[in-house]
């Protein structure tokens, strides 16, 4: 009952943030749509999501490793220092890869893109601020105390849209105040556990956080190169009209898979107290854990998939250009089963240390995903994107799936 009740907390603890940090993210893509139709939010959508797989990249499966410590007192500073040098470093490339993209006026990376990307790059640094605290909130399950950090940096978005005029450029702007002010937010709750955290370098950092989180973090590249590669598709060879419609389809999408990511969140630490790796099996609390959510992940998506349905033409009342978003919606939503039992499989996985095999699977499902995209994207536009995205986590699912009946059969 324990177990139950620290899951559910801390999952609602989380959904409660995603909600704000949603709530706030829409009321910038409405205005924006609203204002500047699927051409304006086209641009918006190319910015953020060139930036945003950074954040990932910053990630690198850290956090992962982290929690695995018994004892991580020492090394907070060491990962934050870690991310800070990292994030840096990525700020860098993301700016410097502009040179060698192709720029047009309707369609790939235009000026105007470009400017919103150098300006949103320095979000890179503080997001990964952010999800080191992260893991210090997760390591404790007080995601409440994240959830409060995300509250104030949302409110700092809202101000700032009220303040400015809604151009694509504002917009970027106010995201990025909101991120700098939940990475303030959020070191000044670590600080109520702890020690401040300030950023530590040692070589321990790269032996000891960096090299025992490669296969982990190859893995989450492969992962976000098979998620983004359809938007990078469609902005070299489609309108942006078309980027901006497959883009609030997706954005519409991604609220549903917020729920696998947060339960796990709250799931993954309970999984290591519970497994035993000095043992070749499973104890039976850690299959118990696994069960239960994967009945819970199984009957949550299933009941999803007609509420997103039957509520997709309400993105229509946006604005008339994203009528075309409903059907892309519709096709997302059949996959939605497909990524909450792959979350679940691939945090069992890791929780195992099999790692490894993880990075085999997406490196396999990121080479399908390309060459389906490059093969279909150009022609069929955005539906084919989201048949080929589904199909994509689909494949992951088998591929993870088998190799962890064979872990459960040991």
């Amino acid at each position: 009952m324990f177990t139950k009740r620290i899951i559910v907390y801390n999952t609602a603890s989380q959904l409660v943030g995603k909600i704000i940090g949603a709530a706030t993210s829409f009321a910038v893509a409405f205005f924006l749509a609203k204002s500047l139709g699927a051409d304006g939010y086209g641009d918006f959508t190319k910015i953020t999501t060139f930036v945003v797989p950074f954040y990932l990249i910053a990630d690198f499966g850290l956090n992962a490793i982290m929690l695995q410590k018994q004892d991580a007192s020492i090394w907070w500073n060491r990962l934050l220092g870690l991310r800070m040098v990292g994030s840096a470093i990525l700020m860098f490339l993301a700016v410097s890869i502009l040179a060698f993209l192709p720029q047009g006026n309707n369609q790939g990376y235009t000026n105007a893109v470009r400017l919103g990307i150098i300006l949103f790059a320095p979000s890179i640094f503080f997001q990964s601020i952010i999800t080191t605290a992260n893991a210090f909130f997760q390591k404790r399950l007080r995601y409440d105390v994240a959830t409060a950090a995300l509250a104030a940096g949302s409110l700092v978005t809202v101000v700032f849209l009220f303040v400015f005029r809604m151009t694509v450029t504002a917009s970027i702007l106010a995201q990025l105040a909101g991120i700098a002010a939940t990475a303030a937010a959020a070191l000044y709750g670590v600080k109520k556990f702890t020690q401040p955290l300030r950023p530590a370098f040692s070589r321990e950092s790269l032996t000891q956080l960096l090299v025992p989180s490669l296969p982990l973090g190859i893995t989450l590249l492969f992962n976000l190169i098979y998620f983004r590669a359809d938007s990078f598709v469609l902005t070299l060879s489609r309108s942006t009209a078309d980027v901006g419609i497959y883009g609030l389809a997706y954005k519409v999408f991604e609220v549903a898979l917020v729920i696998p990511t947060f339960f796990m969140n709250a799931v993954y630490p309970l999984m290591l107290k519970h497994q035993n790796y000095e043992l070749r099996i499973m104890n039976y609390e850690f299959k118990k854990i696994f069960q239960k959510s994967l009945l819970f992940m199984i009957l949550t998506s299933v009941f999803m998939i007609p509420v997103f349905w039957f509520a997709a033409p309400l993105v229509s009342f946006i604005k008339q250009d994203f009528s075309a978003s409903v059907p892309a919606l519709r096709v997302l939503s059949l996959g939605l089963p497909f990524f909450f039992v792959s979350s679940l499989v691939m945090w069992t996985l890791i929780t195992l240390k099999k790692q490894i095999i993880l990075m085999a699977v997406y490196g396999a499902s990121m080479v399908v995903n390309i060459i389906l995209n490059m093969w279909f994207v150009p022609e069929h536009g955005y539906m084919a994107a989201a048949w080929i995205t589904v199909g994509s986590e689909g494949l992951v699912l088998l591929l993870s799936g088998i190799a962890l009946m064979r872990e459960f059969k040991v």
